[in-house]
């Protein structure tokens, strides 16, 4: 019993430090890269945190696991579902800016993303290419694959690393809206609605065991909020 219980403690303390080294390093990112004025050396530490928190969970599943390389491929569908709710979350987001976003500063947004170079219209469409197309299938593969495996994991729940994972994935969303100059209301609102995607998402990936139905969802929802912000700015 000792040798097994031993080994049940060193699993959990692995998970619980794979979910550190991992899922805290996009708010490190986003405190670094808006919150100072490192210049240059903020763009660095961007683009080393990306292949920090792309490379690392490969290599933790390949070498502490002991797991192989897959493409995650949906064994059950699940793609008209997500569509689904892709579809049904951005009527929601619309409808709440549609509500309350005669309240957004634009000004303030506008002063947050000029210094990386989104009011040039040509560079926000490259963003927003990259933000759907590379970014959302990276956070899938960080925060509903990685994340949620180590929640379940170090809580021994599905529903518990859903809260846990939902909130790792809404903490770097809500500094990084401070920084855009969200007003409290607005990023709490916003925060709540991230947190219930991620949720939802979480447990999508749960019900499939694929990032890529999760990432539908996602994407769709990632094209309603760009359209926003390309309103907003221009």
């Amino acid at each position: 019993m000792g040798p097994s219980f031993g080994s049940y403690v060193d699993d959990k303390r692995r998970a619980l430090l794979a979910i550190i080294l991992v899922g805290m390093a996009p708010t490190v990112s986003i405190c670094i890269s808006f919150g100072t004025d490192a210049g240059m050396l903020s763009h660095v530490f961007y683009i080393t945190s990306k292949i920090w928190i792309f490379g690392l969970p490969v290599l933790w599943y390949l070498k502490v696991d002991g797991g192989t390389l897959s493409w995650s491929k949906p064994e059950r569908g699940g793609f008209r579902f997500a569509i689904g709710f892709g579809l049904a979350m951005s009527g929601m987001m619309l409808a709440a800016w549609l509500l309350l976003g005669k309240w957004l500063d634009a000004d303030l947004l506008k002063s947050a993303v000029e210094p990386i170079g989104l009011m040039d219209k040509r560079l926000y469409f490259l963003g927003v290419l990259y933000w759907i197309f590379i970014n959302s299938i990276l956070e899938e593969y960080v925060f509903r694959w990685f994340i949620v495996e180590k929640s379940e994991q170090l809580l021994g729940s599905a529903n518990a690393a859903i809260v846990l994972s939902a909130l790792i994935f809404v903490l770097h969303h809500t500094i990084a809206l401070s920084f855009f100059g969200f007003p409290w209301w607005a990023n709490l609102i916003a925060s709540v609605s991230l947190f219930v995607g991620g949720a939802i998402f979480s447990w999508l990936y749960i019900q499939y065991r694929s990032i890529w139905i999760p990432y539908v969802a996602h994407a769709i929802c990632d094209v309603t909020v760009f359209t926003v912000g390309a309103i907003m700015l221009f």
